[in-house]
């Protein structure tokens, strides 16, 4: 196969993709999440349609999902070698840019007919790709930071937690429950991942065009929310009737789950510290026919905190955290994040629950969650609270993947639901 062989726009669109590619690097240099770059880059940009986007923003975070290995090179050969580790077929437009290095089409082709599986050693990956492409990479442990590895060496071997990076998940949906037995068949037939019968009303797909059209039909009754952070609320088991506050609510997702999972039936409490997010959060509420929500900005690591009136029965704090956990999903955060962005992290972490302890009724419940895995953010920020607030303890529960019982703290792996990474930990405030 030769350049002649291409379609005649293929080296155009190569040098769309890496115009994109070269901006948003830039961007994420300067701090900037790169779906945030290169949503702006595209916004408004009506020449190119869904397939010409999918391939841009496929070849932008293949980038960077393989930054540790080709981060030294160029621009345009590390997108190549990026594309070869990832084991895609090979779209017009990167054949025109390695035709143009001086990689040929046939060569390419061949490395994607002798792909390797995801559980191939990334070892053997990596010799694979340096022969085919006659690159020399670094070594697998330097892929990714140093402070990384310290900080998640808890969770078994390097190479596994590696591939926690690489491996990209599905895309998630929530059903809610009154809606999911009747919806039910129809997802599978239209190609969804169950979760099962544990965690039975999450679907997961593939391909963005159906989540969109699964949206836009039940705009009321289905939410985009990771399997991982389905769980959350689950662990809470808010009842009907019961009182809840949603401290830490972003936009809301957590929320809405707690609401759907009592039967609209709960007396709930949003706080952020951005107003922005409330906003979001009561739009999003009021969308699902929700319009009686109580909701307010509230800085949690403030001091001399006025808290909300009332008495919960639990209290749900999904802590601002360095997200860790959804690295597959953005890639580029591996390489915006610093360790000591982890122990700020942690610090406000340990500050917030801190500070929120006495608003816990005794016998009461408050359930801690962070997307990251590190262990500054998890195992000791629970450490803390347990040896600074002994009025708590860990209220075991069941796990709602597997109904097995926990110790009071659940780590969901990525690689294990083809999801983000989580930890939840559930307290309860003891009775003198």
């Amino acid at each position: 196969m030769t350049d002649t062989s291409l379609p005649s726009w293929a080296p155009r669109q190569g040098a769309v993709i890496l115009a994109m590619l070269e901006a948003v690097e830039l961007g994420v240099r300067e701090g900037q999440p790169a779906d945030r770059v290169l949503h702006k880059l595209l916004a408004g940009k009506k020449k190119y349609g869904s397939r010409d986007r999918r391939v841009i923003s496929d070849s932008v975070f293949s980038w960077f999902r393989w930054h540790g290995a080709i981060g030294e090179f160029p621009l345009a050969k590390g997108l190549i070698v990026a594309w070869a580790l990832e084991g895609s077929d090979w779209p017009p437009a990167l054949l025109a840019i390695a035709e143009e290095l001086g990689w040929s089409a046939d060569s390419l082709s061949a490395l994607s007919e002798s792909r390797q599986t995801a559980d191939t050693p990334l070892a053997d990956r990596k010799q694979k790709i340096e022969q085919g492409l006659n690159v020399l990479l670094p070594e697998v442990t330097a892929w990714l930071p140093e402070w990384w590895k310290i900080e998640t060496e808890h969770l078994g071997s390097f190479e596994t937690r590696l591939n926690e990076h690489i491996d990209r998940p599905p895309t998630w949906l929530r059903i809610d429950q009154e809606l999911q037995p009747t919806l039910h068949q129809e997802l599978l037939k239209d190609g969804a991942q169950w979760a099962g019968e544990h965690t039975p009303c999450a679907y997961a797909f593939t391909k963005p065009g159906q989540i969109k059209a699964w949206l836009d039909k039940h705009p009321k009754g289905i939410e985009i929310q990771d399997l991982a952070s389905q769980q959350v609320a689950r662990i809470c088991a808010p009842e009907k009737g019961q009182t809840w506050w949603d401290a830490c609510a972003g936009s809301g997702g957590k929320g809405l789950h707690l609401l759907d999972l009592a039967d609209k039936d709960l007396d709930l409490t949003c706080t952020d510290k951005r107003e922005s997010a409330v906003e979001n959060l009561v739009k999003r509420a009021r969308a699902h026919g929700l319009g009686k929500l109580r909701h307010y900005t509230l800085d949690l690591t403030s001091t001399n905190l006025t808290f909300p009136n009332l008495s919960f029965d639990g209290i749900l704090v999904d802590a601002p955290c360095t997200g860790t956990g959804t690295w597959s999903r953005n890639p580029d955060a591996a390489w915006r994040t610093e360790e000591k962005d982890v122990r700020q992290a942690a610090r406000r972490q340990k500050l917030i629950l801190q500070n929120i302890a006495e608003a816990v009724p005794q016998g009461k419940v408050l359930v801690y969650a962070v997307c990251s895995l590190t262990k500054s953010e998890t195992l000791e920020v629970v450490e803390d609270f347990l040896t600074t607030t002994p009025e708590f303890t860990l209220d075991p529960f069941d796990d709602p993947i597997t109904g097995e019982k926990t110790d009071g703290t659940l780590t969901l792996i990525p690689s294990k639901l083809q999801a983000d990474g989580m930890y939840i930990a559930r307290f309860m405030r003891n009775s003198e």
